[in-house]
């Protein structure tokens, strides 16, 4: 028993080592794999995309009353700030993360009216992102004019709120830092998807999977050497462009590079099974292109590769934030860049299982050894 358990563990790592050597010939191969993932990190890391642009302000209502909500409607009238509204405690989270600017605490005592004699004013609490001093700075000033206007227009002399500042320290997030980890993600999905698919398609075509049916490598032992290939070179081009990004862009890793290692097998066997689910769909290479790119390519633009969520379309956002990229992006970027733990992005991991279920069972009813 235990000698025939070895020998289906050699021949599976010999066909492994087959494949590798063919891949490793195979220049197309190498290049959008390798070369072009990293061609995009540098063309993208090398611009000034977190250049100042808007002012992300998170702002926690306690107040819950119509001056309070009448403030805040004319702070969201302003172009140039971007609101999200929660509690305290999460959104200076979101400041420490660097995915805030600035942060307002309305206090429960927050009225626009005049004050009685020897009555305090109420205190807005502002929190600044140390790190964004020109956003932050930007959007303390729009802050002081709305409440210096509001002033004069209801009393014309005295203040009646006040304005106590404090300065937070935090990630400093540049564009790179967040680019880095969606490059990643998109290089595993292309590995698993359109590397699996292509491979096994042009297989399929030219007989050589029916071929190996008819020896004594089973289709089992066929298809374990192709996903050991796809787990290993997707292992392998996460540490050489988590290497090129630490050398030439100084991106500094803040989580666990083991925890980055797992969440990247796992989304690689996730997109190896849509891989395998596509190449039982089509049965040649002229339909295996558009199907790779019809699942590829709206994922690389919506699913936060290149940019945040938060500039997709309101209507379609809740879409966006399912799709199976998104969530290995976002599980990659949070232990990259605030050094999460798995446990801290369990929601994204439970969404690749999901998703990696899904694509098992696609693989499963669609992948045929032959093209009829």
């Amino acid at each position: 028993m235990r000698s025939g358990t070895t020998d289906l563990i050699g021949q599976v790592l010999r066909y492994t080592l087959m494949l590798a050597r063919a891949y490793l010939r195979d220049r197309s191969a190498l290049f959008f794999s390798l070369i072009l993932p990293l061609m995009l990190m540098l063309i993208f890391g090398g611009l000034n995309l977190g250049a100042f642009g808007h002012v992300r302000v998170g702002i926690d209502d306690q107040a819950q009353n119509a001056d309070s909500a009448r403030f805040i409607e004319r702070l969201a009238a302003v172009d140039t700030l971007t609101i999200k509204r929660g509690s305290a405690a999460d959104e200076k989270a979101a400041l420490t993360k660097g995915d805030r600017d600035m942060v307002i605490v309305l206090p429960r005592e927050f009225r626009l009216a005049p004050l009685a004699d020897g009555q305090r004013a109420p205190t807005i609490t502002l929190y600044l992102n140390a790190s964004s001093p020109q956003q932050s700075g930007v959007g303390q000033a729009i802050l002081a004019q709305l409440i210096d206007q509001t002033t004069f227009a209801v009393t014309r002399t005295a203040p009646i709120v006040a304005v106590q500042v404090e300065s937070v320290s935090t990630t400093d997030l540049r564009y790179v830092d967040f680019l880095v980890p969606g490059i990643l993600a998109m290089t595993i999905m292309q590995l698993g998807i359109s590397g699996v698919a292509f491979a096994l398609v042009v297989a399929k075509q030219r007989g050589g999977l029916r071929r190996i049916m008819a020896t004594p490598f089973t289709p089992r032992r066929f298809l374990a050497g192709h996903v050991l290939l796809r787990l290993a070179l997707a292992v392998i081009q996460t540490l050489i462009l988590l290497g090129v990004a630490v050398l030439l862009f100084k991106v500094r890793i803040i989580g666990s590079l083991p925890a980055l290692l797992l969440v990247a097998v796992l989304g690689s066997v996730l997109f190896i099974c849509l891989g395998f689910a596509l190449a039982g769909w089509a049965t040649t290479e002229n339909q295996v292109a558009p199907l790779t790119q019809l699942v590829t390519l709206p994922q690389m633009f919506l699913a936060g590769v290149f940019f945040p969520t938060e500039a997709v379309p309101a209507v379609v956002r809740p879409l966006t934030n399912l799709l199976p990229l998104a969530f290995l992006a976002d599980a990659l970027r949070s232990i990259s860049t605030t050094g999460a733990t798995l446990w801290d992005v369990r929601g994204a991991i439970i969404g690749l299982l999901a998703w990696a279920g899904i694509g098992f069972v696609l693989a499963v009813r669609l992948f045929r050894f032959d093209t009829a």
